[in-house]
């Protein structure tokens, strides 16, 4: 099949082009996002700008985190070809923020994930 070949080369350039702008200021967080690029474009972990985001709410607080909802502006990608990023656009999330986050390592994440 002439497409479905044609998709495969194009995912394998995305799959290459994502594994390495990524940079979270955590080596540990920006490897788990690595170590996902060769999944399936919708299991990929990706690594976002705040800025990208819009109309961010608080609806709680725990010990250990703080949930808000959020618009991702951009949001998740759908596929790739050509060359470009296909992006679903607006759309609504929630966002869970770690307290003391900056301190995560890769035990944290194993336990996490």
């Amino acid at each position: 099949m002439k497409g479905s070949h044609s998709f495969k080369k194009e995912h394998d350039k995305y799959l290459g082009y994502k594994r390495f702008p990524v940079n979270s200021g955590n080596l540990d967080i920006d490897n788990l996002i690595k170590a996902t690029s060769k999944n399936n474009i919708q299991y990929r972990l990706e690594w976002i700008l705040f800025k990208d985001f819009c109309d961010v709410q608080e609806v709680s607080e725990g010990r250990f985190s703080i949930i808000f909802t959020a618009i991702w502006i951009k949001g998740r990608v759908t596929s790739y070809y050509g060359g470009k990023l296909k992006r679903k656009g607006r759309m609504k999330i929630i966002l869970k923020v770690l307290k003391d986050s900056q301190n995560i390592n890769s035990a944290f994440i194993k336990e996490v994930v």
